[in-house]
């Protein structure tokens, strides 16, 4: 009996395609080596598509292992750090032959949270026409405008699914930082100012503590709770050995709202999104009601209080597209704002890019929490925790719109864009031989 033209039986029994295999650009001789030698190198192996992988691990392992490690030795240490990692990444996804990549960026560019990225970006640009400060705003404006935009390519770039062995990064990264910071803590107390602007383990601890949930979200898509509770457990130690109050209750409100999540994502979402959202935009009202209550007063938030007050009731029609980018920080250094004027991000925005810049953030928040339910439910939680512990910290004071901490930023938006893809192939199918008896054909 004649076989069929397109089978090809090897001296195992097993049925080798050959149409599959050429239609991936194999010759024929490599299907006969392939068919000769079992134990050989996988014919479908593509040496650009193993580069690829490789630059793409190097880079998640510089963001994941350098960030938090690197944030020890130099405050600005993040700078090299951040941009090195996202560039192997993207330098690896276009040797990727697989060229799925555009479609990957196209589709993230259309997105709602995109494209308000981009509007918020565009006003800030628009404001320094404007701004007291133009050259310095400038500056500034574009070094966080490419880190944002850089990080952005790069979360859309990345490979439709992510390793396992890329995943075990995040966490082994912080874990090895966590350690490092609780022995520094401990035996050198005198070096822990309690100054983000010059302490660097202060800043070390915010960075922890926004790391820390995508790394949880990487170890909780592989099912390793166990593990998940000892890394929370390791950062939380570390933090307190530096003790932060700040970074603490951030993290405190984000494990908060993680547990919520559990029972319902969807509603914990939109309710959280929605009361940042509008403590953004009311934010002009909460010194004109609190400050008359706190006229006897002499604490530093009734100050606080009474000093937007004043700058509130005499912008007039200023509120609306507010004083450019950059007023405050060079405000403060020069001496054009009172210093004691509320450091949050939400007086920041309405001063300087005024009503339009607050409801652009306002609606940028809550498209960020609307687009964390839709994520799958071991990912959505984690996502939602780190939401809440961001923008906590933000309203803080500690850090507003400073280079560094955006970096932070857009290195968890990466890494979180690395999790979300690596949700899937959580277990490989089994493969079954078949004989060829099976496969003889019936007369």
């Amino acid at each position: 009996m004649a076989r069929h033209p397109h089978h090809k039986f090897c001296n195992s029994g097993k049925m080798i395609l050959t149409d599959e295999a050429l239609k991936r650009g194999l010759s024929p001789l490599s299907i006969n080596v392939a068919m000769a030698d079992p134990l050989s190198p996988r014919p479908y192996d593509d040496p650009a598509q193993q580069a690829a992988g490789l630059l793409i691990r190097l880079g998640i392992a510089v963001l994941a292992i350098g960030v938090p490690s690197g944030s020890l030795m130099s405050r600005r240490l993040i700078f090299t750090v951040m941009p090195v990692g996202a560039a192997l990444i993207v330098l690896g996804v276009l040797l990727d032959p697989k060229r799925a990549h555009m479609e990957r960026l196209r589709t993230a560019i259309v997105s709602p949270l995109c494209l308000m990225t981009f509007f918020l970006m565009a006003w800030g640009l628009l404001s320094l026409l404007w701004t007291p400060f133009t050259a310095i705003a400038a500056e500034r404006y574009f070094k966080t405008g490419g880190t944002v935009l850089f990080a952005m390519l790069t979360a859309a770039a990345l490979p439709s699914h992510s390793k396992t062995s890329n995943l075990y990064l995040l966490p082994i990264g912080l874990g090895v930082g966590a350690l490092t910071t609780l022995i520094i803590a401990i035996l050198a107390p005198p070096l822990v100012v309690q100054d983000i602007e010059t302490s660097t383990l202060d800043r070390v601890c915010l960075t922890m503590g926004m790391l820390l949930w995508p790394a949880l979200a990487a170890l909780a898509v592989r099912d390793r709770w166990m593990s998940t509770g000892l890394l929370a457990v390791a950062v939380a130690v570390a933090i307190i050995a530096v003790w932060m109050p700040a970074a603490l209750g951030a993290l405190a409100a984000g494990a908060i709202v993680f547990s919520l999540s559990n029972s319902s994502q969807m509603k914990i979402g939109r309710v959280f999104g929605l009361a940042f959202a509008v403590l953004i935009l009311l934010a002009p009202a909460l010194p004109l009601a609190l400050a008359p209550l706190m006229r006897s007063s002499t604490s530093s938030f009734a100050v606080a209080m009474q000093t937007a007050e004043v700058l509130f009731t005499t912008e007039g029609l200023r509120l609306i597209a507010g004083h450019g980018y950059d007023t405050v920080a060079r405000g403060f250094m020069m001496g054009y704002l009172p210093s004691t004027m509320p450091r949050s991000v939400i007086f920041e925005v309405w001063y300087e890019l005024g009503l339009i810049g607050a409801a652009s953030l306002a609606a940028l928040i809550y498209l960020a929490f609307s687009s964390a339910t839709r994520l799958p439910k071991p990912l959505t939680g984690f996502m939602q925790g780190a939401l809440v512990c961001g923008c906590t910290i933000g309203l803080s004071g500690l850090v507003t719109a400073q280079i560094w901490w955006i970096t932070i930023l857009s290195v968890v938006g990466i890494l979180f864009a690395l999790v979300a893809k690596g949700q899937y192939r959580t277990e490989r199918p089994s493969a079954k031989s078949i004989s060829a008896n099976a496969l003889k054909p019936q007369i």
